[in-house]
This record gives structure tokens, C-alpha cells and sequence, in this order.
């Protein structure tokens, strides 16, 4: 410090008295005249400048740290210079903040804060390189051996695995990580770190213990992303998703309006980093095919790199393009609520790259994730996650907290635009020119060390093979070299593709002659690259959602038979393919005919398809809005069939009919078709039918119960029909609340409710429902009460009123099953066609009510027909079902049955011997057919 002035010391406590007391005017303005005179205390300045950097004046701070470092003569200078970069790193000025860094190294080059830093400042402002280089030389310069020194030394690894990760420079980042677990085993985010850096070298195990760490540790640790590569179980994917730090933190209070916006167009907000990263490739070509009358569509990025140029072709395609790069989670989240988005689509969430903290926050009031991250998210946040039925099955449903929106073909959309160019020479990509090429050009984190010991067994028993693989490093390649050698594989066998543009990427797939796909995270946007380019992919279909993207691929080009259910199948189906050259190339063929027929490359359908989910989850006006103007593209049509005739009360009918037309589920049409000889009926409906356009009525004269409830059928334009006989009363959550399971659970193929009987008075009968509660039963199952059971459950189970049915399953009647047609089984036919595959939701709940008929009369004659009639029926149910092994496949169970059934029929052909010889000389020959037809079965073992 300079000369003392006399006044100096009366400054000095007018200096800390205005300190004390918080006034900040006065204190700077005594400050600098003590700075100027080289007088200030830098423990003064330092607590003045950082209040006033603190209450918005960090200018004029910095203008006082610049005064005292021109004025004052102090062994401290270091320090000033460093407080003054810290300030001015707060005040958002990097430029002026790294010469004030640079300025106190030059004075003290082993000030280790300064030089830390100076490499936080590089990073924020993308020079990675400088930034590593400055972070190991703080690491070299501090003193292991100090115990204050241990906090910086983690610090200062941690960011060198950052941002070594960051520039791919992985050995430097895991060995960055490994030595900070060391010094602090009790860092998750480390060890989520590590392993997955591990995952990107395939470095295995990739949860090899560590001092202070076991493998069972380190795997609890393990991201969202990297539980995907590691496991296949959706519960422990599920465990690791609540793991990360947006759902351990306490969720922010949120932004959007729960109840939505009255927008004239469904506003829809795509969050990316860049819409140049893998998911923005998917969708390249999906912002542009949204239909413009109905919504407008926004982009929010926050990355600034596009190396690809894809985010060039992309913007435009977009409404609006709004960045969020500088802006904190919350902030951006503000932005979006500000922009009044209906509906929010994050292409990441937990993925790499994602900014889950933007979603929890709530920036809109439905909120969707899709394509980054094929598993739960978690998050309270997110509502919906969209799929498809093969990834995510009823069964799975349960392992995921989003509610899932399915797409009827795939969940993954496409880029029609990539273009193929010309294959190149297998020779200028180092394959062989006779060898059957096996290729996997998935991520490399996605190779785990059992799917590859599987590769290892396929090259062993195709001796004549290679596998071609991606590796971005030379350590990933010299690791998947030494793996192979440990199977007893020759490192040759391994071919590596280097990085390409997409376009020579795709050309160079074409030299492939099978894909073979990985597990537990299957691959793909790789398999259906490999697809686009014309090689079949072969995958293994796990337990997961992750685990079964091949799957859904496969089903939607129409390849089925190349998703295998085991390892043993796997590997069995990719030998035989390499040693069944016209057997791949019919696939191959195949692939190329169903390339641009099937509907996985088919975008502008899926983005049809995407719009109605959107328009049916969407909050507000806007979606009853839709409902009832453009209901074409809202809420699937549910068509209820209501056949009436002379036999019906037309008071009853009037209310069966307002009981349709009074369903809470918004998109019903309700069909009256009249067998009646009369017009009574007509006219009880005329005001109804005035009123309500959704209601029709149709007049079939003289058409029997079972063929007008068909007319009505012809008459139907729902996807889904409901029955409901003159006399029903419909809850009004009936349409609803059955619909709903077809909605979440493709798997389902019928839907059915109980039916309260009542008394001319309404009053309730002695009756249950069949099942206790809401359920989901196996096809196979509840097929087989139906088949075995001559009565009861079944009958009532299956009858129309009880059921919803997809409108594809009936074709042009009730009541047909593999091409017959059943009259007096009509339902439990009906059902069968409905369970191949697929599962039943029965609904306890009385949905409907229906007054018992009394049993009509007949005649002995009409009686022994009936009896004949159904006893065929149920026969023919019972060839059919088994000999296409849809239902009871056990033939010991078959053969029991099967020789009751005839026996049974025998029996009643025997009583009633003389009237049938008397009658119908058809009836008894097709009696004796079926009689001959069960014996051969029965004998031949079937």
C-alpha cells in the first residue's frame, strides 16, 4: 500500500460503518477514493465488489477492482485479478474473465483455483482441447499428498472425464473417472459415468469392481441409458430411471395450465438438442407432412453444433424454431409456456443429450416422450410414451410410468428421403469377396458381452463368414479383437467400418448380406437402416421395450419369421441363412417388394395416425372442438347396433336408443335397423332422429333376428361395433370405459361386461358377473371354456350385447370363424376370431341392463333341429380350433373332448333315429360327415 494519507483511516471507517450498515452508495463512493490513493484493503475490496456485483452493479465493481489493481502495490495481486475474472464470469463477460484469469497465473502459476477456472470458462466456451490442457496441468501441479488437496484433485478429474468423454478421448475419461472413485467411491454420477464409458469401448465387464466398489454396486449406479444396454428386465431399466436426478429431486411446481389452451391449430413443440442428433434423423422428414389447417408446429433446440446440415433441412419444415441454448431448465421451460404449447414431444428423454429438467417443470399441459430413450422415463412430468404392440405388450405396460399412446404398425418413424447410392467394392471396404458377411452397425455401447459370445458361436459354425462392425476408436476395436480371440474367433474375422456421411453409409450397407441385431437394446434406427438398404435383420425379441424395436421393425416390412424368441433360435436361423443362399435371397426379394408396401417406411401414414393420438389426448376446447366438427380425425367411431322388429316394445326401444345416444364417450354413431312389418317404431323415434345426426335408422322388412342384427353391420362405418338389443340400457360409461382397454392394451382381442338381468320393473335378478374384477384373461384360456363347456359361462360371456368388437375381426356377419359361418354358436364363434393371439378385458361392472325373454315355444321337430344343429357346431368349433392350433393344442385334451362330443352326438342321433330318416335326407348326410370326419381324427391321433 502506498504512503498512508492523513485522512485514510477516517475513510477506512466510514468505509466499514456504510459496510455495516448496507449502503452500498456510500460505501463504493469512499472505496474508490481509497483505491485510488492505493489505500483500499483487499479484504475490503473484495467484500464491497462482490455486494455489488450481487445487487446489479458488477460493472461498476469491475471498474473498482481495475482502479486498485492500477494503484496498489500488494503480493495479493493474484487474487484481485482472480476475483475480478470470477465476477466478470458471472457478469456473462468470458472474453474479459480469461485475460483477469491469465493475468493472476502469470503472477502465481500454481495458483490451482485460478487454473480451474480458467478450464471452467474454456469449457463454457467450447474450446475442449484448451480446457483438458489446463485441467492436467492443474492435475499435475497439485500436491496428492496434501489433505486439503483432495476435493480439487476429484474436481479437476471429474471435468477432465467430461469433457475427455465429450471429444471421445474415452481411455483418458474412464482412467479420469476410476482414479476419482478412488479418492471417493460415493459419487453415483461418477459411477454412472464410468460404466458408461465402459459400455462405449466394450470394456468388459463393464461393472468390474473397483477398490471400495463392488460389481453389484457399481450396477446399482448404472444411468437410465446404460441400464438399457446392460439388462433386459423392464423392472430394474424402471429402478434405474428413478435413479436419475430429475426424479430425486422434488418436483418444481407447474408452468402450463392444466387445462389446456383454446388454440384455433393444435400447437405441437418438438424439444431436440439439435434436430441433427439420432432421433431428429428419424424424424427428418415428419414436421413437414403435418397437416397445417389443423396444427402448427414448433422446434426447440439448444444445441448450436450441426455437423451434419440435417437441422438446416429441417427448420424450415417448422412453424417456428426457437433456441434455448443459454438458458437454464427453468428458463426454457418459461419459453415454452410462453409460446402456449397443447402438447410437448421430447425426442431424448433420459438419453444422452436430453434436458429432462425442461419437462419437469411442465412447460405444457400434455407432455409425450418418444425415440431417444426406448424405456420409462419415470417422470411424474411425462404422461404418455408412444409405442407400438409389439414393443410394449399388455403384459409390459406395467414397467413403464408413462401411459402408453400406440401406433397401430410402428412406433418408429422414418426418413423416406435418405438416398442409396451405389454400392461400393467389398474390396475398398477390407470384406472378403466370397464371404458371407454378417454386419452390426450399432452403437458400439450396445454390444454386450453375451449377445457377442453369441456372434462368436455363429462365426465357428459358418466357417466362411465375417462380421462387420461400427468402432468409432482404435481402443474399441483392439478390446472387440482380444474378445474374439477369447471365443477362439481369429481377430480377422472382425472387419471395422469407419465413420461416413449417411449417404455412402446406406451405399456401403448394401454389400451386408445379413444384419444381425443386438440384446437387451436392440438396434433400431440401425436395423432399419439395414432394411431401407435392401439386407434382411435378423433379431431377437427380448423382454423389454428396448429389447424388442427389431421386433416391431420386422412385423411392419412384413418379415416376421426373422424374429427369433431365444439364443438357441438366433443363432441357429443366422447359420442356416448363410448356409441357404436361395433362401436369403427370397428374403432379400421379398424385403425389396415390401419396402414401399408395407407400412414401416410408409411416414405419411404414421404421421397421420400420430395426429389423431394427438388430437385424442390433447386438453382444452380445442379438443371438443374437434370432436364435433372434424370428428373424422379425433376419436375412433364406435358404431351401436341396435335391431328392432315386431317383437319389441317401441317404449323399451326409445330408451335403448337414448341410452346410446347419451354415452360420455364422444364419437358414437347409433344404428336402428327395423325387421318389423310396421312403421310403430318410426315413429316413437322421429324426434330423436330429428336431433340427433349421429343417429340412423334403417328398415329391413322381413329379415330374421340374426340377419338384421347383420344388416345392421353393413350399415356400421365404426371401427368398433357394440350391440345393444331393444330393451338394453346403457350405462353411460359403457362405450367409454370398454374402449379404453383396446386404447392402452393392444394386445387385447374382446372386450366384454356383465349384463344385468332385471324384471319388467327394473328391479334387479339373482345374478354376477363371471369375474370378480377387471381383468385381463389369456385367449388361449378363455377359448378353452368355450370349446369345453356345453353351457352356462360361455354362452353369457359371449353373447353381442356383452361385447365391443374391432370392426376387421367380424367381416360380413356374426358369427364366423375361419370361414363358416355359426347361427346358433354366433357368439362364441365371434370370439374365437376375436381371441387368436390376443387376450380378453372382461369388466364386472353392470354396464348395460336387459329383461329376461321368456324361452319360445317349439315344436319337438324344431327342438331336435336346434339340438342336431348345435351339437354340429360345437363340433366343427372344435376341428377347426385344434387342427389350425390356435386353441387346444394338447391333443391328449383334444381326443378327450373330441370323443365326448361324439358320443354325445351319437347318443342323440340314436334317440331321434327314426325322425331323422323320416326327414331331411341333407341334414342326415351332414350329420354322418361329421360323424365320419371326428372318428377319422380320433383314430388318426389328431
Amino acid at each position: 500500500m502506498s504512503s498512508s494519507h492523513p485522512s485514510d483511516e477516517s475513510h477506512l471507517q466510514e468505509l466499514n460503518r456504510a459496510l455495516a450498515a448496507n449502503e452500498l452508495t456510500q460505501a463504493a463512493k469512499v472505496a474508490f477514493v481509497l483505491a485510488k490513493r492505493g489505500a483500499l484493503p483487499i479484504m475490503q475490496l473484495i467484500g464491497l465488489a462482490g455486494l455489488m456485483g450481487h445487487a446489479g452493479q458488477a460493472a461498476r465493481a469491475a471498474e473498482l477492482y481495475h482502479l486498485w489493481l492500477r494503484c496498489t502495490e500488494s503480493p495479493l495481486l493474484f487474487a484481485a485479478w482472480y476475483n475480478l475474472g470470477v465476477l466478470q464470469i458471472q457478469a456473462d463477460e468470458q472474453q474479459e474473465a480469461e485475460q483477469s484469469l491469465r493475468a493472476a497465473l502469470a503472477i502465481k502459476p500454481d495458483f490451482i483455483d485460478a487454473r480451474m477456472m480458467l478450464g471452467t470458462l474454456q469449457e463454457r466456451l467450447r474450446q475442449h482441447e484448451a480446457a483438458l490442457a489446463t485441467w492436467r496441468l492443474a492435475l499435475a501441479q497439485i500436491d496428492p499428498d496434501h489433505p486439503a488437496s483432495r476435493p480439487q484433485q476429484i474436481k479437476a478429474l471429474n471435468s477432465v472425464a467430461r469433457v475427455a468423454a465429450l471429444r471421445k478421448h474415452y481411455p483418458e475419461a474412464e482412467d479420469a473417472c476410476a482414479r476419482s472413485l478412488l479418492l471417493d467411491p460415493q459419487q453415483p454420477e461418477i459411477a454412472a459415468q464410468w460404466i458408461s464409458l465402459r459400455q462405449q469401448q466394450c470394456a468388459w465387464p463393464v461393472c468390474a469392481p473397483l477398490p471400495g466398489l463392488a460389481e453389484a454396486d457399481l450396477s446399482q449406479n448404472a444411468s437410465a441409458a446404460s441400464a438399457l444396454c446392460i439388462s433386459d428386465d423392464p423392472d430394474q431399466q424402471l429402478a434405474a430411471a428413478r435413479r436419475h436426478p430429475v426424479n430425486q429431486a422434488a418436483p418444481p411446481a407447474p408452468l402450463a395450465d392444466e387445462l389446456g389452451y383454446a388454440h384455433r391449430k393444435l400447437r405441437i413443440g418438438y424439444l431436440s438438442s439439435d434436430f441433427s442428433s439420432h432421433a431428429a434423423r428419424l424424424t427428418a422428414e415428419l414436421y413437414g407432412l403435418h397437416q397445417r389447417a389443423q396444427f402448427e408446429i414448433y422446434g426447440f433446440s439448444w444445441n448450436e453444433e450441426d455437423r451434419s446440415g440435417l437441422r438446416a433441412r429441417i427448420a424450415p419444415q417448422m412453424d417456428h424454431h426457437i433456441r434455448l441454448t443459454v438458458m437454464s431448465d427453468l428458463q426454457a421451460a418459461q419459453t415454452i409456456r410462453a409460446h402456449e404449447i397443447d402438447i410437448l414431444v421430447d425426442l431424448h428423454g433420459l438419453g444422452a443429450g436430453g434436458r429432462p429438467g425442461i419437462l419437469a417443470h411442465r412447460a405444457a399441459p400434455v407432455q409425450i416422450g418418444w425415440l431417444g430413450h426406448p424405456g420409462s422415463s419415470a417422470m411424474a412430468a411425462l404422461d404418455y410414451v408412444l409405442a407400438d404392440a409389439f414393443v410394449l405388450p399388455p403384459e409390459l405396460a406395467a414397467s413403464v410410468s408413462e401411459r402408453p399412446l400406440y401406433l397401430p404398425d410402428c412406433v418408429q418413424i422414418h426418413d423416406r428421403r435418405r438416398a442409396v447410392g451405389p454400392a461400393p467394392t467389398r474390396a475398398s471396404c477390407g470384406l472378403p469377396d466370397e464371404a458371407f458377411v454378417f454386419c452390426c452397425f450399432n452403437s458400439s455401447r450396445k454390444l454386450a458381452p453375451a449377445q457377442f459370445a453369441g456372434w462368436m458361436r455363429i462365426l465357428r459354425r459358418a466357417p466362411d463368414s465375417v462380421l462387420w462392425l461400427a468402432a468409432d476408436s482404435e481402443p474399441v476395436r483392439d478390446n472387440l479383437r482380444v474378445a474374439a480371440l477369447r471365443h477362439g474367433v481369429a481377430s480377422e474375422r472382425l472387419v471395422f467400418a469407419p465413420r461416413v456421411p449417411q449417404a455412402d453409409y446406406l451405399a456401403r450397407l448394401q454389400l451386408a448380406d445379413l444384419c444381425l441385431d443386438t440384446l437387451p437394446f436392440s438396434g433400431g434406427a440401425a436395423g432399419a437402416d439395414a432394411l431401407w438398404a435392401g439386407v434382411p435383420l435378423l433379431t431377437r425379441a427380448g423382454s423389454s421395450y428396448a429389447a424388442r424395436l427389431g421386433g416391431s421393425l420386422l412385423h411392419a416390412i412384413g418379415l416376421p419369421e426373422l424374429v427369433t424368441r431365444s439364443a438357441k433360435a438366433y443363432e441357429d436361423k443366422a447359420v442356416r441363412l448363410a448356409g441357404k443362399p436361395e433362401e436369403l435371397a427370397r428374403l432379400r426379394r421379398r424385403l425389396a417388394k415390401n419396402r414401399d408396401r408395407k407400412p414401416l417406411f410408409d411416414t405419411p401414414r404414421l404421421v397421420r395416425e400420430l395426429e389423431q393420438l394427438y388430437l385424442q389426448v390433447a386438453r382444452g376446447a380445442l379438443q371438443q372442438h374437434h370432436a364435433a366438427t372434424t370428428p373424422d380425425v379425433s376419436l375412433p367411431l364406435v358404431s351401436i347396433l341396435i335391431p328392432t322388429g315386431d317383437h319389441d316394445d317401441a317404449d323399451l326401444l326409445e330408451h335403448t336408443v337414448r341410452s346410446a345416444l347419451g354415452q360420455h364417450y364422444g364419437r358414437c354413431e347409433v344404428i336402428v335397423s327395423d325387421s318389423g312389418g310396421n312403421d310403430v317404431r318410426r315413429r316413437k323415434l322421429a324426434r330423436l332422429l330429428s336431433a340427433s345426426p349421429n343417429l340412423r335408422y334403417n328398415r329391413a322388412p322381413t329379415l330374421g333376428a340374426e340377419d338384421n342384427l347383420d344388416h345392421c353391420l353393413t350399415l356400421a362405418l365404426g371401427e368398433f361395433i357394440a350391440v345393444a338389443p331393444a330393451g338394453d340400457l346403457l350405462h353411460a360409461d359403457k362405450i367409454g370405459k370398454m374402449l379404453h382397454y383396446y386404447q392402452a392394451y393392444p394386445g387385447i382381442g374382446l372386450v366384454a361386461c356383465w349384463r344385468q338381468p332385471v324384471d319388467d320393473q327394473g328391479r334387479p335378478l339373482p345374478g354376477a358377473p363371471l369375474l370378480p374384477a377387471e381383468t385381463a384373461v389369456s385367449g388361449a384360456s378363455l377359448a378353452a371354456v368355450l370349446l369345453t363347456n356345453e353351457r352356462g359361462a360361455g354362452d353369457a360371456l359371449c353373447q353381442p350385447a356383452s361385447l365391443l368388437l374391432r370392426r376387421e375381426q367380424l367381416g360380413a356377419s356374426f358369427g364366423h370363424y375361419q370361414g363358416r359361418r355359426y347361427r346358433h354358436l354366433a357368439g362364441v364363434a365371434t370370439a374365437l376370431a376375436a381371441l387368436a393371439g390376443r387376450e380378453c378385458a372382461y369388466l364386472p361392472a353392470p354396464l348395460s341392463t336387459f329383461q329376461l325373454a321368456p324361452p319360445a315355444p317349439s315344436s319337438g321337430a324344431a327342438r331336435l333341429a336346434e339340438q342336431l344343429a348345435v351339437a354340429l357346431e360345437r363340433l366343427n368349433l372344435l376341428y377347426e380350433a385344434h387342427t389350425r392350433q390356435y386353441f387346444l393344442t394338447d391333443a391328449h385334451q383334444f381326443k378327450g373332448l373330441l370323443a365326448a362330443r361324439l358320443s354325445a352326438l351319437g347318443a342323440l342321433v340314436q334317440q331321434h333315429y327314426p325322425q331323422l330318416a323320416a326327414g331331411d335326407p341333407q341334414q342326415a348326410e351332414i350329420v354322418e360327415q361329421a360323424l365320419r370326419q371326428g372318428y377319422h381324427m380320433l383314430l388318426a391321433g389328431s
